[in-house]
């Protein structure tokens, strides 16, 4: 966990490391598992849709399956501990929601740049300070930007007073292994990560996941990457 000021808005950033092998999923079951839809979803390239107009609108609903499965198996988990809900906000036509776009194209530039492996096979990455054999996965290198950096970029809490953004990051291989059931379930298992979903502060949430893997050393298929954005804005 760590602690950044930005602009005199006091951003507490909780950002946890992935998972460097394809996960197996843990004894303890989910809070939500029996009532949240989509669990066990398995992402798909377009190439599994077939060309016609039904086709591309399901090929392209996929990751708005995945961000719900993901928030509804949050929230059981938070529920269950006495904690509010965090909620996802839909953009109107012509406008963004800064976490949830912020969240979406570190995704997709994770899975475009794959330094989710170790420091010797990427080169030009931050090691993790928790291990520092891998690279940092929420410190973009080509950017150089954090989830505060990110957050801040895309108009998170503009006009707030103080605001906090928390990330998770997630990979998997295997179809077991790309489902928000898996995501969730490591999340959950993990310290850091199940830290973050359980703060307190937090009203909003934002799961993005891409097909691919961010790791060079997978060739594994099906493979996908989730980024999870938490967030709170004060007036």
């Amino acid at each position: 966990m760590r602690h950044l000021a930005l602009l005199g808005a006091a951003a507490l950033v909780a950002a946890a490391v992935t998972v460097p092998a394809s996960p197996a999923l843990a004894a303890a079951p989910l809070a939500g598992a029996a009532t949240c839809a989509d669990i066990d979803f398995v992402f798909q390239p377009a190439s599994a849709f077939p060309d016609t107009a039904r086709g591309r609108y399901d090929n392209h609903m996929q990751g708005s399956r995945i961000e719900k499965s993901v928030l509804c198996l949050v929230n059981a988990e938070r529920t269950s501990r006495g904690l509010q809900p965090v909620k996802r906000y839909i953009a109107l036509r012509g406008t963004t929601v800064a976490l949830s776009s912020a969240a979406s194209k570190e995704v997709a530039a994770a899975v475009r740049i794959r330094w989710w492996g170790t420091v010797a096979q990427v080169g030009n990455c931050t090691p993790d300070k928790y291990n520092p054999s891998r690279c940092d996965v929420h410190i973009n290198p080509e950017t150089g930007t954090d989830p505060a950096d990110r957050a801040k970029a895309a108009g998170y809490c503009r006009r707030g007073s103080s605001w906090a953004v928390g990330e998770n990051a997630y990979q998997g291989w295997g179809r077991a292994s790309v489902t928000p059931r898996a995501a969730v379930t490591w999340w959950m298992g993990s310290q850091r990560h199940r830290d973050t979903i359980l703060t307190p502060g937090y009203t909003e949430m934002y799961a993005k996941a891409a097909l691919g893997s961010a790791d060079p050393s997978v060739s594994a298929t099906p493979a996908a990457t989730y980024v999870q954005m938490f967030g709170r804005c004060t007036s």
